[in-house]
């Protein structure tokens, strides 16, 4: 068959490319480093750290750009394993998880572990339950897998639409995060750096679709990963004396004890309306190592089960199930973003542990006369704030307000090392945020045009049906950039109740279409149904009395809706029409993995078809 023939073998020489990237990536950061110390000023450092690779970037969308519908929407399914772990894992943290999550970790210490441990958790989940069943099938995005599951345009359409408001969020929550880092280090004005940011990413997801974004992203991957890991090693070796700050950190955690023991941080009990910290400066008042100290045992663990199923039922996640060759490497693939996404939790520890031993080193009751030399730049950069609240001339630690999603940018300042090791660790959380938003805007613009488009003409002409996903991301761009204009937006609130509900609406119906053969399309209607219906009321009740505002009650929110949605989707498969015998066909052929997908087989199958009747 002419399908199975097409040509996926990926490019040999990619590992040279981007071993390229790398060096260029590292050359520039030296290149600056010598700059600043020859007099150069901090301004003209960063402004080249950010702009540069974005510069980068955006060459490699270019050199990208298709026209080919596979390779639009699958980067013509030849992405090596490795290269699409990068993004898979990209997706999973963000920008958020770089800064959001580790200024959450450096507030609340342990109970911030169920973010990190959900994620890892929610990689294994999808690694095992989901992704290569749907390598298998080969679908574009997750809606059309619903769709030719079960043979129903209609279950497409409502998926499509149910994904919208989880992918919007975290949408929002990634290019807040890029605009903060573009604003304070260009600098520029913040709906400047909302221009920039959104025009970057709508610019790379028009030009070349998943292809551009999966080779942009790789490049984006290697950067991010480059820019934390050069300066939290610099730090692990003045702290510890060794470049592992993932195994040396607990050495420190006796006198980050001791430091918080001496500046009155003392244990205290969970409160159960109290969330993570905003967006807004705060002091961090709770012990590290105390244990549900903010929430207790059984939020610690409902935010845990939130993250885990909306990390595994993730709509921009799980389309890049049907871009590597093989089912093979589609599982390898997620044991990659799997292993970097562990890795990421436990660094972030780490990262924050240095910070606050650093901070608390120089703020024990000191004179308002006498701040340390980096209390002047963080707050020049917005990053914290001080006022001597009972004016006894000195300044505590609970004087000490500190933006939450500026920590990681804080810490190379704390430990007085040079600034271009601040920049880098900028430079590092916009790349990864970047990947993530255009892998969020471009999952909702192709969900958009694909599904919906196809639902009503299932056999349109190439052309136009570039030009709907051209439009449906530049019309979600606009509408992007407009809310973010207008918006107040919390990045790790957003990300919360974005996980929540991808987990309630989607978890149960892909679990049921991937593992039962008696699931019906009027089970999945039903479980997409009631999980985001029964969320979307917690969400509003509890917003009410204050309970779905906190990570815990969203989290016990997504709990209980992901449970009656499943409940749903079972007894509308029992107690309705049985499952046709084209719907068990296809659930037995997906576990079959050899052969070419079963989406390109339909294709060439209606294809075939068409070509008969003309």
């Amino acid at each position: 068959m002419a399908l199975q023939s097409r040509q996926r073998t990926p490019n040999p020489h990619l590992g040279a490319y981007y071993g390229i990237v790398a060096s260029a990536f590292v050359s520039l950061a030296i290149l600056l480093a010598m700059a600043e110390q020859l007099g150069w000023g901090g301004g003209s450092i960063a402004r080249l750290m950010i702009l540069m690779p974005m510069v980068l970037y955006m060459a490699i969308a270019v050199a990208a750009r298709t026209l080919n519908i596979e390779d639009f929407f699958t980067s013509g399914r030849r992405v090596p394993q490795i290269y699409n772990g990068f993004l898979m894992a990209a997706i999973t943290v963000g920008g958020t998880g770089f800064f959001a999550y580790t200024g959450a970790l450096f507030f609340v210490g342990f109970d911030g572990l169920a973010i990190g441990v959900g994620w890892v958790c929610g990689l294994l989940l999808a690694a095992v339950l989901f992704v290569p069943y749907l390598r298998r099938v080969g679908t574009y995005t997750l809606p059309a897998y619903f769709g030719l599951r079960f043979r129903s345009p209609l279950t497409r359409m409502v998926a499509s639409a149910l994904q919208i408001a989880p992918i919007f969020l975290l949408l929002a929550a990634e290019a807040k995060i890029a605009a903060m880092v573009v604003a304070l280090f260009l600098p520029a004005a913040y709906w400047v750096a909302v221009l920039i940011v959104i025009v970057f990413i709508a610019a790379t997801g028009i030009l070349g679709g998943m292809r551009a974004l999966t080779w942009s992203g790789s490049a984006q991957f290697i950067t991010g990963g480059l820019g934390l890991a050069i300066p939290l090693t610099v730090i692990a070796v003045v702290l510890t004396n060794l470049p592992a700050p993932q195994f040396t950190y607990g050495g420190l955690l006796g006198s980050l004890a001791n430091a918080e023991a001496a500046a009155g941080v003392g244990a205290a009990g969970p409160d159960p309306v109290a969330g993570f910290p905003g967006h807004e400066p705060v002091a961090a008042v709770a012990p590290f190592l105390q244990a549900f100290s903010t929430i207790s045992e059984a939020g610690f663990f409902a935010l845990f089960v939130c993250f885990a199923l909306g990390t595994a039922a993730l709509p921009s996640l799980l389309a890049r199930s049907g871009v590597t060759a093989s089912v093979a490497d589609q599982r390898r693939s997620a044991a990659w973003a799997l292993l970097l996404v562990a890795l990421f939790a436990m660094t972030a520890p780490a990262l924050v542990v240095f910070a606050k031993v650093l901070m608390f080193a120089d703020i024990v009751l000191i004179p308002t006369q006498g701040l340390p030399a980096w209390f002047n730049d963080l707050s020049a950069l917005q990053l914290l704030r001080a006022t001597d609240l009972n004016g006894d001339g000195s300044i505590s630690f609970s004087d000490l307000l500190v933006a939450r999603d500026g920590v990681a940018l804080a810490l190379p300042t704390l430990a007085a090392l040079p600034y271009i090791l601040t920049a880098l660790m900028a430079t590092a959380g916009l790349a990864i945020a970047l990947a993530a938003s255009g892998s969020h805007l471009f999952t909702l613009g192709a969900s958009l045009s694909d599904d919906l488009y196809r639902s009503i003409d299932p056999q349109p002409i190439v052309l136009p049906r570039l030009l709907l996903a051209w439009t449906a991301i530049a019309g979600t761009a606009l509408i992007m950039t407009i809310y973010l204009f207008i918006a107040d937006v919390d990045a790790l609130s957003y990300v919360v109740t974005a996980f929540a509900l991808a987990g309630a609406t989607f978890f149960p119906a892909l679990f049921l279409s991937t593992w039962w053969q008696r699931y019906t399309v009027w089970g999945a209607l039903a479980s997409m149904a009631t999980g985001f219906g029964v969320m979307l009321l917690c969400l509003v009740a509890g917003s009410l009395v204050g309970i779905a505002d906190t990570a815990a009650g969203t989290a016990a929110a997504s709990l209980v809706s992901a449970l009656l949605a499943l409940v749903g989707g079972i007894g509308a498969s029992l107690y309705g029409p049985a499952a046709k015998a084209a719907d068990t066909a296809l659930f037995e052929a997906m576990r079959r993995p050899d052969g070419e997908t079963l989406y390109d087989q339909a294709e060439a199958q209606a294809s075939a078809a068409q070509n008969k009747t003309e």
